[in-house]
């Protein structure tokens, strides 16, 4: 009997504590900040000790720190659709800078207008363009960018893609695109860390009128214009850019604790769910690459993930389960107290976890187009989807070669494809750095993981759109002699 009293007592306490969470004020306002090609192990709250980050450090302290999070895809447009959708690459379909998110994907900011709040991004790069579609459901969409972000065109985008003929898929729109990301590229490309920082003051200070949703973009430590052009520099361009890269972290660190001070300033901080992120990470020649985009190792896949609410988020906490950018939306409306989608791939990273071990796909199909490609033989640039499934302890990874999907006019033989498909096993325990490829020793757990990859390319994807260049910028780019 005292059993089934003390049970009892047990039940009216968790269903206390479950009514106070719900009677609790529930934050009004949301702030999602992402910086661009963030990697976590050069924040000082992820362990790093060459510098500090006194302000992503102090909303660790705040908040809660995700040891272990990564992003689905390894650069900006689709992993950035990901994030506002709760739903991965393969569902969501946008996976070429050539594809729009479709008009009927659901976005966090159209479920937040929805719900009364007044919407607003400000954006630091071109991958980010409103002409991608991830503009859906904000009042305010600021694209103003100011700097080229490249300067040897030959050597970014290689030779003038050709023009397909009439009668090829998907028309003449993906010669026309590709002069368009160039023309971005060389000239209003992206905007400072500073006057993101501005212009997300401005907005909190003179235009916001009630609870809102605010997504603040910082380019970060992206590579950035060198001044060096041509091949011969390009190796020294590469150490600039590496050695550039944790000053650019303490600059958008400081850049970001502007914004947070605003936000005390205003009194909006204990009011607001803020949550910092980063698209992808970045490779600092790990691997014998600089970049991000071209594979779907750690260093381009695990991100900072960081989440502060006052009162609904345990404060310095640390969880070192495994996050992903999927889970941003779903979390994000359930400390709102906000009804998720009836079809989501992420989780709320506060509720109970589902049973079963932890894992994330990450995919990337940047390597399937000219600028991403890989030299198979002296005379063969051959283009590669990059697809993969991790957990705590493994990586599994298939490398399939595919036709370029921004040359689709030229086909890929099937023996070239044969010959360079390739798949690899790493366990991170033992090889955290992925180099022994440990498929031979665990066929069968291969072979699950695969499975689970299969599974994932044939959902239901939502039909990602072909993108329609409007009359303005075509005669834009023919005046500038880029289209006949």
């Amino acid at each position: 009997m005292r059993r089934i009293a003390g049970f009892g007592l047990a039940v009216i306490g968790l269903g206390a504590l479950a009514a106070v969470w719900v009677l609790w004020p529930r934050p009004q306002n949301v702030v999602l900040i992402t910086i661009d090609t963030m990697r976590p192990d050069r924040i000082s709250a992820y362990g790093y000790r060459k510098h500090e980050t006194p302000n992503l450090d102090r909303l660790a302290r705040e908040g809660t720190l995700f040891e272990n999070a990564f992003c689905d895809v390894t650069w900006t447009t689709p992993s950035m659709a990901s994030v506002m959708t709760g739903l991965y690459a393969t569902r969501h379909g946008l996976r070429s800078s050539f594809q729009k998110l479709d008009a009927g994907a659901l976005t966090l900011a159209e479920i937040l207008r929805a719900e009364g709040r007044q919407t607003a991004a400000i954006i630091a790069s071109y991958p980010l363009h409103s002409v991608f579609g991830l503009n859906q459901g904000f009042d305010l969409y600021d694209e103003q960018f100011s700097a080229p972000l490249m300067l040897d065109a030959s050597i970014e985008f290689g030779p003038p893609p050709p023009v397909a003929p009439p009668a090829a898929p998907p028309s003449d729109d993906t010669e026309a695109m590709g002069w368009f990301l160039m023309n971005k590229a060389q000239g209003d490309a992206y905007r400072s860390d500073a006057e993101v920082s501005d212009r997300a003051i401005t907005w909190l200070r003179t235009e916001r009128r009630g609870p809102f949703f605010l997504w603040i973009h910082y380019f970060g430590p992206h590579e950035k214009p060198t001044g060096l052009t041509g091949l011969a520099n390009i190796a020294k361009e590469q150490e600039i850019q590496v050695a550039a890269y944790d000053p650019d972290v303490a600059i958008v660190d400081a850049e970001i604790g502007r914004v947070l001070a605003t936000l005390d300033a205003l009194g909006l901080a204990d009011d607001s769910v803020l949550i910092v992120h980063a698209d992808h990470g970045q490779s600092l020649t790990e691997h014998g690459y600089f970049g991000h985009g071209r594979n779907v190792f750690d260093p381009t896949a695990r991100i900072p993930l960081l989440v502060r609410a006052p009162d609904r988020v345990p404060p310095g906490r640390r969880d070192p389960l495994i996050a992903r950018n999927v889970d941003i939306l779903p979390t994000i409306l359930a400390l709102l107290q906000v009804q998720n989608p009836p079809r989501v791939d992420g989780i709320d990273l506060f509720a109970p976890r589902p049973q079963g071990e932890p894992s994330t796909y990450i995919e990337t199909y940047l390597s399937a187009t000219w600028l991403f490609s890989e030299m198979v033989d002296p005379q063969r640039r051959v283009g590669f989807r990059r697809l993969a499934l991790r957990t705590a302890q493994w990586k599994f990874v298939i490398n399939d070669p595919i036709p370029f999907m921004d040359r689709p006019a030229e086909p890929l033989d099937e023996q070239i494809r044969r010959r360079n498909y390739q798949v690899a096993l790493y366990d991170l325990t033992a090889d955290p750095a992925e180099t022994r490829n440990r498929l031979g020793d665990h066929p069968a757990l291969g072979e699950q993981f695969r499975q689970q990859i299969f599974d994932l390319q044939t959902v239901g994807a939502t039909k990602s759109e072909p993108i329609e260049l409007d009359e303005a910028t075509r005669d834009k780019l023919k005046a500038l002699g880029y289209l006949d």
